[in-house]
């Protein structure tokens, strides 16, 4: 089975270090899901680790632009530490472009991503490596276990979905805004594209990395978002 995994950033760091042993955790699930015979994708966000480097560039005379592509930058660091321990089985490095991904994945390896260009989130880019390895199943790996209608961190009573179509989702994110510091589970761009490719998204709690199986399984994990 064909599928792809984004890993938020936000799971990567505790109190402004790397997790590791969550990394080496979830870097064992994947390992397990390959040997098992699934074909597997990565992306990995930015988390603390770009917010901190966009933070210090500062706010005035850095085109945002430029902020947003040291942000990317900060992605592909995070793809390494997937990399790093599943270099027997994975692509060295994460892809700059589509064209390079386009490459990358037709070696048979795990091919690792972070961001490629500013302006795109990493949302958007594991939507475009379903596409290009024609994947049917996103399993979106994040710090919260479903799909709210606000920021459950910020607002105790918000609303958790199991089931959503993509009108649905897309009509949460519009009622959520994507301006700095804003609740942005997914965005439009990347809503648009599990649309236009039908490609069942799944929305779990990454702190367990074995929701990942779990969805595989069958099992009733998180969100679902499809026709």
């Amino acid at each position: 089975m064909d599928i792809v995994v984004k890993f938020g950033g936000s799971l990567l760091f505790d109190n402004g270090n790397i997790d590791t042993q969550r990394v080496d955790a979830a870097c064992g699930v994947i390992r397990g899901l390959y040997d098992s015979g699934h074909n597997i994708g990565i992306v990995v966000g930015g988390g603390y680790a770009a917010r901190m480097y966009i933070k210090g560039l500062g706010t005035d005379s850095f085109p945002e632009a430029s902020k947003d592509n040291v942000a990317v930058m900060a992605t592909r660091l995070n793809a390494m530490l997937f990399i790093s321990r599943l270099a027997d089985i994975c692509y060295p490095y994460p892809p700059t472009s589509y064209t390079a991904l386009v490459k990358s994945l037709a070696t048979g390896k795990i091919v690792v991503c972070g961001g490629m260009q500013p302006g795109q989130s990493t949302n958007a880019v594991a939507t475009l490596v379903c596409e290009a390895m024609g994947a049917k199943t996103l399993i979106n790996a994040t710090n919260v276990d479903y799909i709210y209608d606000k920021d459950p961190q910020k607002h105790p009573d918000a609303t958790p979905y199991k089931r959503l179509t993509y009108g649905e989702l897309k009509d949460i994110i519009a009622s959520c805004g994507a301006g700095a510091g804003q609740y942005e589970m997914f965005d439009l761009v990347a809503a648009n594209n599990i649309e236009r490719s039908s490609i069942t998204l799944h929305f779990v709690d990454g702190k367990d990395p074995e929701n990942i199986s779990r969805v595989l399984s069958g099992c009733d994990v998180g969100t679902v978002v499809n026709p």
